[in-house]
Order: structure tokens, then sequence, then C-alpha cells
């Protein structure tokens, strides 16, 4: 039986039909069924594999649109307002989120435009001119243009307003060119300008134009609940709980904005929760409540936190040990160095668990990747000995101690008898008269007469075992000289040594992770002979310690941005209140280096560069500090999220910078031609 069949008819074959297709196995040997069937799965198989191939090599995989941030805060939001924001960690951030800036950060901590299209500087670095990109739009749908620009910084710089950025902008002029160009002009150029205008977030001119003072600080809701801004996200909800007469916000929803007119970002929303402590945020971060959220140094294990994973950011802050120079023995560079060879800087930072780097360098060499200093102190003990051994610091009682000897001014040098006058022989009375069994009369009238000659032997007398013995004399002789001259000098016209102790009061503020790292200077400057006084203070009384230069040393930090500045620490003009020359040092050389760095319109300028190093060499020959470390930023993520790239770090706000890249699941699509 044939199974295809032949039409006689028309001399052709047709198909098969179902009938004879459902026959087809009944008419095989069992040999070929399995023959068939094994030719039909890898068939099957081969076209699988082949179009899935294809799929895949025509196709990638890129984030998709999808899921929620949980992110965890410690405290509560105040102002998602810009110009009040700078105060507080958590306003800052949420500014990172809801509005936008003319520049930003990159995940390198370098300046990148934002809201800016084109810039340029001219005029020697004294004209900043800038676009702003056109496709910008605030959160309610309104355009956003060179006029909101205008209004932010007519604000910030209008003392009525009482902005924390009001000082930066005294001396800056800007100017509307049209509805999306404009420029600043400055008085000279300025190395961190640019710096500057990245803590600066564009505020919506139609809604707070024309609002006084009180009318702002008091819009609650315009600060928080319906903050207008044009970020890559917006407001969706605020959740608050009553607690008395007080109002605590127990957590903000964040949605995408889906009119960013930068890179629109993958995650639809974050939702931010406030906590009361850092245990509350470690707790709900290990049992993978919350998906994000900063935590001290030393807090993350990997074991207990098992969805999160540590995040370590490089920061610009960094801590040290200011040296009070016009302090008596801090005004010795000398022991300024010995201190400096007595710190083991590496110790401190494994006792802070090692998250961070060691800090050698007033402009933080190591995060900016500029030229080592020269004369880096290494950790040496013997060396810091010596030193002080070699200036006549000695140990006593276990503590470096100089003995000086002090005069009078005044002391018997010359031979006196019967018969003499003159001011020598006055002061002899006036020593003889202090005791007036010895010299009754206690006449000082400058005459060596008989009187005095009865009281200088009464006096060798009664210190015979000093006077008399030694010479072989048994009754004194009543003339002033040798022995006798020796023991008046010593009674009436030497005083007593002064013991003169290494002892530092260092202060710092009173902090846990502060506490431990001046306990360990205590130990270390403690095996070279130096005793430490720690004062742990309040955030209050340190600004007054500060403003009084009430202390030998200051365990306390700095904080720089995209590049350093040093004037505010370093410059003698900021010796006095409100400065920040810890050390009290001045030096004209250093001065006139520091005001040349300011001078560029690039923070970053190779020029620069080389006098940043002039002035790190310059600050180092003398110790007035002892650079210590900067600790890294732990942020914890929850693994699924990818698109994470931040390296460094202004500040912890500034984590958000890189928020559109983040992503929680993959979607593939094909291959753009």
């Amino acid at each position: 039986m044939l199974f295809f069949k032949k039409n006689r008819q028309k001399n052709s074959f047709s198909l098969p039909s179902f009938s004879q297709w459902s026959q087809f196995f009944k008419i095989l040997p069992k040999s070929e069924k399995i023959l068939f069937i094994f030719l039909i799965v890898v068939f099957l198989t081969s076209l699988f594999y082949s179009v899935s191939a294809f799929y895949y090599k025509n196709t990638e995989l890129v984030p998709s649109e999808y899921g929620t941030l949980q992110e965890g805060m410690v405290g509560q939001p105040q102002f998602i307002n810009p110009l009040y924001a700078q105060n507080s960690e958590i306003d800052k951030a949420l500014l990172e989120l809801i509005f936008s800036g003319l520049v930003t950060f990159n995940d390198q901590g370098k300046i990148i435009p934002d809201l800016i299209n084109e810039y340029h500087f001219t005029d020697d670095g004294k004209t900043f001119e800038f676009s702003i990109k056109e496709n910008a739009k605030w959160h309610d749908g309104e355009n956003l243009t060179m006029d909101d620009v205008i209004f932010t910084f007519g604000l910030i710089q209008d003392p009525t307003y009482l902005s924390p950025l009001q000082g930066y902008w005294t001396n800056v002029e800007i100017v509307k060119n049209s509805e999306y160009k404009g420029f600043f002009k400055l008085k000279q150029p300025y190395s961190n300008f640019m710096d500057n205008l990245a803590n600066i977030k564009i505020m919506p001119k139609h809604i707070w134009e024309g609002m006084p003072i009180q009318a702002i600080l008091a819009s609650s809701d315009l600060n928080l609940a319906s903050a207008i801004g044009s970020g890559p996200y917006m407001i969706d909800d605020m959740i608050q709980n009553q607690n008395g007469k007080n109002k605590r916000i127990r957590s903000i929803s964040l949605a995408r904005n889906v009119n960013y007119y930068n890179k629109k970002p993958y995650i639809q929303k974050i939702n931010i929760t406030f906590l009361f402590q850092k245990d509350d945020l470690s707790y709900l971060l290990k049992s993978g409540a919350l998906d994000a959220g900063f935590v001290d140094s030393g807090v993350y294990n990997d074991k207990e936190f098992k969805a999160v994973e540590n995040k370590e950011i490089a920061s610009a802050d960094y801590f040290g040990i200011f040296l009070n120079n016009q302090k008596e023995n801090i005004s010795n560079s000398k022991i300024r160095e010995a201190l400096s060879l007595a710190t083991n800087k590496q110790e401190i930072l494994s006792e802070l668990s090692g998250h961070g780097y060691i800090v050698n360098s007033p402009i933080l060499s190591e995060f900016y990747e500029f030229p080592l200093p020269k004369n880096i102190n290494q950790y040496d003990l013997e060396k810091a000995n010596n030193i002080l051994n070699s200036e006549d610091f000695e140990l006593k009682d276990g503590v470096r101690t100089k003995i000086i000897k002090k005069s009078s001014g005044f002391e018997l040098r010359h031979s006196l008898k019967s018969g003499d006058t003159g001011s020598e022989v006055k002061k002899l009375q006036e020593c003889l008269a202090r005791d007036k069994d010895i010299y009754p009369d206690g006449t000082t009238n400058g005459r060596f007469g008989d009187s005095t000659k009865a009281a200088v032997i009464a006096f060798q007398e009664k210190y015979a075992d000093e006077i008399l013995k030694p010479s072989g004399l048994d009754k004194g002789t009543g003339k002033v000289m040798g022995a006798t001259m020796e023991k008046l000098n010593s009674l009436c016209f030497t005083v007593p040594e002064v013991s003169n102790q290494l002892v530092i009061r260092l202060k710092t503020v009173n902090n846990p992770t502060l506490k431990k790292v001046a306990l360990k200077i205590k130990e270390q400057w403690g095996k070279i002979g130096i005793k430490v006084e720690i004062s742990e203070l309040s955030t209050n009384d340190i600004k007054k310690v500060i403003r009084d230069k009430d202390y030998d040393a200051i365990l306390f930090g700095e904080k720089f941005g995209s590049s350093p500045e040093l004037l505010p620490y370093w410059h003698s003009s900021q010796i006095f209140d409100p400065g920040w020359n810890l050390a009290v040092y001045q030096n004209d050389d250093l001065d006139k280096l520091l005001e040349k760095s300011r001078l560029f319109s690039d923070g970053m300028d190779s020029e620069r560069i080389e006098i940043l190093d002039s002035i790190q060499n310059k600050i180092l020959e003398d110790n007035p500090a002892i650079f210590l470390y900067s600790t890294n930023y732990n942020y914890l993520l929850n693994k699924k999220i990818k698109g994470f790239s931040t390296k460094k770090a202004i500040d912890q706000s500034r984590i958000f910078d890189d928020i559109s890249n983040w992503y929680i699941s993959e979607k593939r699509v094909w291959k753009q031609k």
C-alpha cells in the first residue's frame, strides 16, 4: 500500500489525508518508530537552539522601568527647600531627588552639567556664561527658564531670607540674556565657584514669588508634602503620625518623574521611612524590610546583613589633630614634630574597623589623586623620643618634664668686707635682715659697718657645716666671699626651679568614634611620656572653644568640595572668629600661596595643582597639625538593585546623583543597528 496516493487523472501526487497520517506509526516497524522519534527530537532541539541563539545574538539586556526602592533615614525632614536645606543631610538628600541644579556631581565626585546645556568662562575667569536645557519642566508641568534661575539666586543673595548660602554669593552678579541664557559676573576668578554652584537647587518662581520669609518658613506644606521641583522624582504621598502636640513624618513616597529632562530613572517609586535611631535602621536592613540606608563604620557584617551589601564610598571629609601654635610648648615646631612621629595612623584607622583611608596631606592628595607630599612623617617612636631629649624634656614620673632654672635678676658677685659701700652691700643687708636672730639691727643703708659684720659672722656660724667646716674654720670671719657668697645667693637671690611638664589638653566633640580616637591618641603619645587630658564637649560648647581657641590640641574634622579650598582653614586672617584656622597658624609665605590658589576658574587647573602641592609641603614642614584619616560613607544597598556606581562623594546626599542609573529588573530588546 502506498502512503502517498497517485492522482491518475492529473498524473500527480497529493498529500495524505488526516486518516492516512493517523496510520503512519502503524505501518512502521518498532526500530523505525524509535529512529523517527529521535530525529524529531533532534530537529526540534536544533530548531529551539537556533532560534534562541538568533534571539540572544540580536538582543541585549537593558534595565527595565520597574520596582520600588525602600530607603531608610534616621531623623526628620525640615525643609525640602533649596534656601534652607544645607543644615540637614536628610533635607539635602531629598533635594537631590526632587530638585535640580545647574551642575551636579558624577560618581567620581567631579562636577558635571545638570540643567546647564553649555557653559564657558570668559574675561579671564570672571564671567561664567551658560545656557540651560529647553526641555526642563517643573513637576506641575510649567517650563523651567532663566527667570527661575534669576529668582532663586535673588532669594539667596537677599539677606532678608537668612539663607545659609547667602555668604557665598554676596559679590556675584547674575544676568539674564534670554529665556534660556545668562551669565554670572564675579569680582575675580574663584577656584571653588563651581562647587558653590553645585550646592544650589533651582526654585520655581511661579510657586514662591512674592512670599516673605515668614510665609516661606511657615509653609510646611510647600516645604514638605507639596514641594515642587524639577528633579528625577516628585512627591507622591507623605504619611504623618500625630504624637501629642507634635506631628512626626513617618514616610515620604516619591514617584518617578516621567517628564524628567535628563535620563529618566528606571525605579518607579522610592519610599523613604524616617526612623528614630540608628539601631532601628540596622534592624530593618537586616530583616530585609528596607533596601538601603547609611550606617556607621563598623556596623556592617555580611553574615547579618544577608540581603544587602556595603557600598563603601570615599569622602572628601577628614579628621586631624590641630595643634594650637600659640600655646607655650606647642609653639615649638620640634615638639609638634615629635607628636606627629608618635602618632600611628594605621593603628587609629584599624581601631575604626579600617573603613576609610589614611590622610597624610592637608589637600587630601589621596582623594583628589594629587602628587603626594614630599615630607610625610612616618611613625617612629625612637626619633620622637630623641627629639624630646634634644629639647631637654626628660622623663620624670612617667611624664616628659623640662627643669627651668630662673634667677631673680641679681646675685652677689664681689667679695665684701667692713668699710665697703654700695648697692651690693645694701642687697647683702636686705638678705641678712630676713632673719632677725642673725641681724637684729636690720639696717639697710648700704654701709658695711660693725652691725653688718656681726650679722655676717652670725650667718656663717649658723650655716657652719656648709661655710666654715669645709675650710677648717670654727668661727665666722665677717667677710663675704666663696662659700658665704654662694649660700647667700641660694637663699635670697635664686628663684626655685620650675618644672614644665608636657601636658596637652586635647578637646573634641562628644562622639563615640572621636572618643575612641582620642583615647588611642592618649595611649600613643603616652609612649613618649606626653600626658593627654581629654575633654569631650557638646556641639555648642566646641563652637565656643574654637572661637576662644581654648585648647592645646583639638580633634576635629574638615570638609572639601570637588577640589580642595584651603584658605578658610590655613590663612592667618582666619584665626579669629568666624575663621576656621584651628591650628592658629601664621605664615606670610603660605598666606600668599593660599590667596593665589583661589584665582583660577578651574579648581583642577594644572597650575593650581602645583600651587596646592607647594602649600601642602610648606604646611607639613612646620607640623601645625597631624592629619589622620578619612572614613568612608557606608551605604547598605539591597543586592537586587543594580547600576550603582558611585566611588567618591562630596557628602552623603550625593549618593542620589546617579539615581537614574539604578534598576531592579532587566528586559531584552532588539539591538539597534
